[in-house]
């Protein structure tokens, strides 16, 4: 797949998801597994950013909401503003290619740093992992496979 601009790239996530998701810790503390179901749409129209690049992403397990996120982009700066409403929105940076893979880093409040890279298998099949670290160095790793869900 190609992506010439990064507002197709990003339009290319929007659907449902059902995300697999394996943690590792590098702690000595127990693997985690999850499942988890991924809504990602375009930002609505109403958005206060300036930024009208981005998307909204709301996730549920077991059929319950488990949380909320938008992702705004600065196609200038490459930077993106991640807010999930219940800290102040955040600051991170972003890389992406025009083989559809989003790299992005964002430096959290208490010294760790979250770096995620995400990319497309094919349409409907998109990997991500993820890398926790904090001054003392990787904390955790995950690996998600998301499959999009297709209605006809």
């Amino acid at each position: 797949m190609e992506f010439n601009h990064l507002d197709q790239l990003l339009a290319h996530h929007w659907g449902t998801w059902v995300c697999q998701r394996t943690r590792f810790y590098l702690d000595g503390r127990i693997a985690d597994h999850g499942k988890a179901y991924l809504h990602i749409t375009d930002l609505p129209p109403d958005t206060a950013s300036p930024l009208r690049m981005g998307m909204v992403l709301a996730w549920s397990e077991n059929n319950q909401p488990v949380g909320r996120a938008t992702l705004a982009f600065d196609p200038n700066s490459q930077q993106f503003w991640h807010d999930s409403g219940d800290r102040p929105s955040q600051r991170g940076s972003y890389t992406w290619s025009s083989a559809g893979v989003l790299e992005l880093t964002l430096s959290l409040p208490t010294g760790q740093q979250v770096q995620e890279r995400l990319w497309f298998a094919s349409t409907n099949l998109r990997l991500r992992t993820v890398l926790v670290r904090a001054t003392g160095g990787l904390e955790s790793v995950a690996f998600y496979s998301d499959i999009r869900r297709v209605t006809t």
